[in-house]
Order: structure tokens, then sequence, then C-alpha cells
């Protein structure tokens, strides 16, 4: 008995869709260093570090981020990045909510130190140790 031509592609398409994968197929990087970034925590919800953080080690995986977050005026001082583990990037804010925002991307295994800048006194260190 000869199996249905029409059978044969359904299969092919539900692979190539990821259907019997759990959800669709992930879309591929654009090259193969390029890392999944990845904006939670392990329990899911966004690692966000504040001026408060001063002192602390963040563990990061490489691909995952964390956003730093700093109140204060548009035109503040800015935060400063030592080491090539993590990037530093500016993020614009459109909504007016009165905090500064910046993503903190880990790139490579390592550590980065972000270095922020307070009036009248030693700046807040945090360190991100990236695995």
């Amino acid at each position: 008995m000869a199996a249905d031509p029409r059978l044969a592609g359904l299969v092919v398409l539900a692979l190539l869709t990821g259907c019997g994968a759990g959800g669709p197929a992930a879309a591929p990087s654009a090259s193969p260093a390029t890392p999944q970034v990845t904006r939670t925590t392990e329990e899911g919800r966004p690692r966000v570090l504040t001026e408060a953080d001063d002192g602390a080690v963040v563990p990061l995986s490489v691909g995952q981020t964390a956003t730093l977050r700093l109140t204060g005026p548009e035109g503040g001082p800015e935060p400063a990045v030592t080491g090539d583990a993590v990037l530093l990037i500016r993020i614009a804010n459109v909504t007016g909510s009165g905090a500064r925002e910046w993503e903190i991307r880990a790139v490579r295994p390592g550590d980065g130190t972000v270095t922020v800048p307070r009036d009248g006194g030693r700046p807040a260190v945090i360190t991100l140790r990236v695995t």
C-alpha cells in the first residue's frame, strides 16, 4: 500500500513549522555566534538594577540582559562600564517616566563593572559576572 503524498507533505510542513515540537520553530540567528537574548530572571521577572544595588555581584549568562534604571533628570551623570563582558546600551525614554534606563547585555564570559555616579558621594558600583 503506497503512502498518500499529501500526508507526506503535511508531515514535512509540520516539522518545518515546529508543530509536534511544542510550538513554532525558532527563527535562525544572524550568525552561529549570536546568543539568544533573555530579558527575565530564572523566576520569569525582569532583572532591574538601580543605585541601591551598589556592591552587588550579579550573575548573568551570555545572551541574558538586565535593566539599569536610574532616577533623576534627563542629562544627569551617565553610568560607565569597564571590562568587555557586558555592553551598556541606552534605552530611549518615550513615556516621560522620570527614570533613565540602559540595557546591560552579557556578551562574553568574564566580569564587567557598571559605575553609577552619585551627587556628592562615592559612585555605586555593580559587578556583572558573566558565564
